[in-house]
């Protein structure tokens, strides 16, 4: 909802995403020059080859996600886009079990299934999809940066894990800086850029800018990080099921916003995917794998 807010208010979705994700990684740049935000981060940097790493899942990943992701939601209604947003932890979940070789129960590929499912019908109904159809394109354009991201995130975890997840955060992030600060230059007819004018109509807009980059980044991206460092990432995703009820709550309640059949039918499939994947036990990592007899 608040990215729906800071778009009505005048800005364009690369406009928004640029603004938001180069402010971010010029305060996070300058607290990491602080020794006590190290200490308190347990900050180590990442070594030369995994630095152009971090730098280059940030410029081909999770830039062009944030790119597609605020063009999409004017395709879309806010809460059907933070319903697909919360299959993040069904992606995140396959990509840890191949990338990271944490092992997922019968329980989480079960869980995955039925969320799957529902996420197919939030995004195009019960039928075939139907590319011209409004909202159907916008939400499977809003699923595919869900998954780009999540490429990004699970890739940039990995080199965490050796290094640290705040100085991952920061080299990703520079990365899709860059990106989206140079697409309106390469390719200003598909990444137009515009700002809000600044007077008192555009408070709104701007305070929500504010708060994405230092409540939703400076913040909660900080400390998801930070956790992903010895938490299992499919575990820590969960907690994206808290987005639902808020934006449904906030979409009727601000943006006056209504709930359709697919919508609840595929949120209801979703919820019970994430509730199927949790019902038995933990991750496996593959050292306690071998660890055991």
């Amino acid at each position: 909802m608040i990215l729906t807010l800071a778009l009505r208010g005048g800005f364009s979705p690369v406009a928004l995403a640029a603004t938001r994700w180069t402010s971010f990684a010029i305060l996070l740049g300058i607290a990491l020059t602080l020794p006590a935000y190290r200490r308190l981060m347990e900050a180590v940097w990442p070594n030369r080859g995994d630095t152009l790493r971090l730098l280059a899942y940030g410029f081909c990943f999770f830039g062009p996600a944030h790119a597609v992701y605020y063009d999409a939601l004017r395709k879309t209604s806010s809460f059907e886009g933070t319903i697909l947003g919360t299959t993040a932890p069904l992606w995140v979940t396959a990509m840890a079990f191949f990338l990271l070789k944490e092992m997922p129960t019968r329980a989480r590929i079960a869980g995955i299934a039925v969320g799957t499912i529902g996420a197919y019908v939030v995004s195009v109904g019960w039928n075939a999809p139907r590319l011209d159809a409004g909202h159907s394109l916008g939400n499977l354009t809003y699923l595919g940066a869900v998954i780009l991201e999540c490429i990004s995130g699970i890739l940039s975890i990995g080199i965490a894990r050796r290094s640290s997840g705040i100085t991952a955060l920061w080299y990703q992030v520079a990365g899709a800086a860059v990106f989206l600060c140079l697409a309106p230059l390469v390719a200003p007819a598909v990444f137009p850029i515009t700002f809000p004018r600044l007077e008192p109509s555009s408070a709104v807009s701007f305070g929500c800018l504010a708060y994405l980059i230092l409540i939703a980044g400076f913040i909660n991206f900080a400390i998801w990080y930070r956790l992903a460092e010895r938490v299992p990432v499919s575990l820590l995703a969960l907690s994206l099921l808290l987005q639902p009820p808020i934006a449904a709550v906030f979409g009727i309640l601000v943006l006056r916003e209504k709930f359709s059949p697919e919508v609840l039918a595929g949120t209801t499939l979703i919820l019970l995917g994430l509730v199927i994947g949790t019902l038995k036990g933990k991750l496996k990592n593959p050292a306690e794998s071998e660890a055991s007899p």
